[in-house]
């Protein structure tokens, strides 16, 4: 994975734990966790969750599935099934994150960054508070929550936000979280 390229990531259920470091390569751990009453039922469901990982260079797609969701019934059992991921970019690459639920931690990257997470939490360790030209945080029902200078938001209930805008900046996050929170730190350098 190039400098500049982008990661997508798509998955329905499970945490994320995303690290930069200073290589041109992308790495990736995928946990599988299957809950079942018996040895026999986990091993039957086990190859029905698989990782998808597609592209180079400037664009890589990761993508978790699942069994298809039955009309009548269409969360049950949805907490069975879920992947954890833990994955190495490059500091200097983008990441879009769309996670159904769980929670995503974030840490190193000085790229752009869109997380959108129905339920659970977001947290974003920055590298660098001044290198930051825009944070758009919203928690629809949770709470956002920041130590950098100069944001004193840090509030719970309905739609919390926290906004921050620098124009010698360079780089922008954005995360849209439903249900749960958002902690974004960093250092001042």
């Amino acid at each position: 994975m190039f400098s500049g390229g982008t990661l997508t990531l798509e998955t329905r259920t499970g945490d994320i734990r995303i690290e930069a470091w200073d290589e041109p390569r992308l790495e990736v751990e995928a946990e599988k966790v299957v809950r079942a009453k018996s040895e026999a039922k986990a091993k039957r469901l086990y190859p029905k969750i698989q990782v998808s990982l597609e592209g180079q260079d400037k664009d890589v797609f990761l993508h978790t599935l699942y069994p298809p969701r039955r009309p009548w019934r269409l969360f049950r059992g949805e907490s069975k099934l879920s992947i954890n991921l833990r994955i190495k970019m490059p500091y200097d690459a983008n990441l879009v994150v769309r996670c159904v639920d769980g929670d995503v931690t974030v840490s190193g990257l000085t790229a752009r960054e869109q997380l959108r997470v129905n339920y659970g939490d977001v947290e974003i360790d920055l590298p660098s508070a001044w290198d930051l030209r825009s944070l758009n945080a919203h928690a629809w029902l949770g709470y956002v929550q920041s130590d950098l200078q100069g944001l004193e938001q840090n509030s719970t209930g309905l739609e919390q936000r926290l906004s921050f805008w620098n124009e010698h900046g360079k780089q922008d996050v954005a995360v849209d979280v439903h249900m749960g929170g958002v902690w974004v730190y960093g250092e001042a350098q």
